[in-house]
């Protein structure tokens, strides 16, 4: 009776090999299936971006943004983040996050830079709270803004001096909680004995106020609650600059 050799220990036998190979080609081909397969599929027409729409925007034409975000070859298979890193270098835009509506339906909402005053550059332009001056004509668009005080210089796009950078900051945090306030401001600049100058329009219940550049919200609150303890509305100065109190001056006493 004669006996098989037993495969040495280690050794691969035939049929091994023929496995081996065939994981080996399997594998490849599942490999390569995630390169090969989107640049098939994006050549499909069924793959194209059909809509973009634009949402958010205000002062920018929603052409603009579209322009920007797809090129023509557009296809469902691009990383959105390149499209929001596109639309970010328009200077009206500060954010931009896009959202699938459905397969080939895309929604981008827009965070505008938003105005908040009119600066001299020299001539009249509009500035968002960050201190950026935007690209928009004051005449084309109904902007009714308080005017700062003095010549903006600008760098980079931005207003250069840091004290005028604080006051625009200021005046943006006062446009979203005391926009009632905001919509009575004429003029407003850097006043002599420090602090800030509001020059309001007639009829707003004093003709100047005076806020202190720490906490102007707050001494803001004051001058609301002094003027409407008060009869007499022939106010020319409500000066809200001293702690805890808020000195009125009548017209006559100027």
């Amino acid at each position: 009776m004669i006996k098989r050799r037993q495969p040495r220990s280690g050794r691969i036998t035939r049929r091994g090999r023929r496995r081996l190979l065939l994981a080996l080609m399997v594998a490849a081909i599942g490999l390569s299936v995630p390169i090969w397969v989107p640049r098939l599929l994006t050549t499909l027409p069924a793959f194209q971006v059909s809509e973009l729409r634009v949402v958010g925007t205000d002062h920018v034409p929603p052409e603009e943004i579209r322009a920007l975000a797809l090129t023509p070859d557009a296809t469902v298979w691009d990383d959105p983040a390149v499209w929001e890193a596109r639309v970010r270098v328009h200077p009206m835009v500060r954010e931009a996050t896009v959202h699938r509506e459905s397969f080939r339906t895309l929604e981008i909402a827009i965070v505008e830079r938003r105005p908040v005053a009119l600066v001299a550059t020299p001539e009249l332009r509009p500035v968002s709270g960050d201190g950026y001056v935007l690209p928009l004509e004051p005449s084309a668009a109904p902007l009714d803004l308080p005017i700062v005080r003095g010549l903006a210089e600008t760098e980079g796009g931005f207003v250069a001096d840091p004290a005028m950078r604080e006051l625009i900051l200021a005046l943006s945090r006062m446009d979203r909680t005391r926009s009632d306030f905001m919509s009575l401001v004429s003029e407003v600049g850097p006043a002599a004995e420090g602090g800030y100058r509001f020059l309001l329009l007639p009829g707003a219940g004093a003709e100047v106020v005076l806020l202190p550049r720490e906490r102007p919200l707050r001494a803001l609150d004051r001058v609301s609650i002094a003027l409407g303890q008060i009869e007499d509305r022939r106010v020319a100065r409500a000066d809200a600059r001293f702690r805890g109190q808020v000195v009125l001056t009548r017209v006559e006493e100027r």
